[in-house]
């Protein structure tokens, strides 16, 4: 699996867990219903600020690890 597919996939599980709609999700995180739509299919990269509006309003964490 690749990252778009997963992090699309826990965005959707997790939405879900808290019994939301795409709409509701949408309005909370403040991004397009497309775009949201799109992520969760695995098929639109999402950009930093997005991902980390979306983990804030689904109570998921996010963290970045670059290693060289």
């Amino acid at each position: 699996m690749d990252l778009k597919t997963d992090i699309g996939l826990k965005i959707k599980q997790r939405r879900k867990e808290l019994r939301l709609e795409q709409v509701d999700l949408c309005e909370m995180a403040d991004i397009g219903s497309t775009t949201l739509s799109k992520l969760e299919q695995g098929k639109a990269n999402i950009t930093l600020e997005s991902l980390e509006k979306l983990t804030k309003v689904l109570g998921l964490e996010f963290s970045l690890e670059l290693k060289g």
